[in-house]
């Protein structure tokens, strides 16, 4: 697995509606849908490239510092 040299990642924060663009979006495979709750992004393989969040219908992902 790619590490990532991003100083971002992202994550879901509420209101996901399960349009699963962001699925659709992201080249590494870092997000997944949770049994129909919304989805979810694992951010040990996020590469904080923000096209998950730039392509959210509803803005229901947010960037973060990593530390």
């Amino acid at each position: 697995m790619a590490q990532s040299n991003s100083k971002y990642y992202y994550s879901v924060d509420g209101g996901c509606v399960l349009c699963m663009m962001c699925t659709f979006e992201c080249r590494w495979d870092a997000i997944y849908m949770e049994d129909g709750v919304s989805a979810r992004i694992h951010a040990d393989k996020c590469m904080g490239c923000g096209k998950c969040a730039d392509n959210c219908q509803v803005q229901a992902i947010i960037r973060h510092d990593r530390v």
